[in-house]
């Protein structure tokens, strides 16, 4: 079960995202594989933050957090205190973002590859977890 950021969420539902293309591809072959993703619940602000910022569109925003809250391929995990801490750990030792760092304990503590579109996260989070971008 590869835990997915954002970013990878994100280029899957908007086409003009670069990444696009490689995300479909790889959610497509997961679904086959009948492969569940996990995905902390943060991803719902990010997602909906996102796609209102660069569509400029609140209601798809919404729309796309409602899909994804029914999902049954993403499976959201809540960020517990113990998962607050590892992350905390994780951004002040590797240097990486906040919100990003859920992302990766997330994958360290279920102990699952991290796929993402952001370079930071596929550069630092890799000396903590197995991480790779989505391919075509």
């Amino acid at each position: 079960m590869p835990v997915i950021d954002a970013s990878v969420y994100v280029a899957l539902v908007n086409a003009r995202e670069p990444g696009h293309d490689a995300s479909m591809s790889w959610y497509r072959r997961t679904i086959e594989h009948q492969e569940m993703i996990l995905a902390p619940n943060i991803i719902l602000a990010e997602v909906a933050a996102a796609l209102s910022r660069g569509l400029g569109d609140a209601a798809l925003a919404n729309q796309v957090v409602g899909r994804m809250q029914q999902s049954a391929v993403v499976t959201l995990m809540p960020v517990h205190h113990e998962l607050a801490e590892l992350a905390a750990n994780i951004a002040a030792e590797h240097r990486v973002r906040g919100c990003d760092a859920i992302y990766i304990a997330l994958a360290k503590q279920t102990g699952e590859e991290l796929v993402t579109l952001d370079h930071q996260q596929l550069a630092r989070g890799g000396d903590v977890v197995p991480t790779r971008a989505p391919v075509q």
